[in-house]
């Protein structure tokens, strides 16, 4: 298992979460930007089964990762 933890200055209150038996979104969970084609967002789902999906600019942002 993968500790995540988000950077100083993010708003957990901004994540839109998918619910558990909802089908995947095509936009940002956080910023709301629709992916591309091409796109490999992150995915994060809570214990519940709630699910969030970052773009690549976000999950760089918030959490340090940098897209390939």
């Amino acid at each position: 298992m993968t500790t995540l933890r988000p950077r100083p200055g993010f708003d957990p209150l901004r994540i839109n979460w998918g619910a558990p038996d909802q089908t995947r979104t095509d936009r940002c969970s956080y910023c709301d930007v629709p992916f591309g084609a091409e796109d490999c967002p992150l995915m994060l789902w809570n214990n519940d089964g709630w699910c969030a999906e970052f773009c690549d600019a976000c999950a760089g942002k918030i959490f340090g990762m940098d897209a390939p």
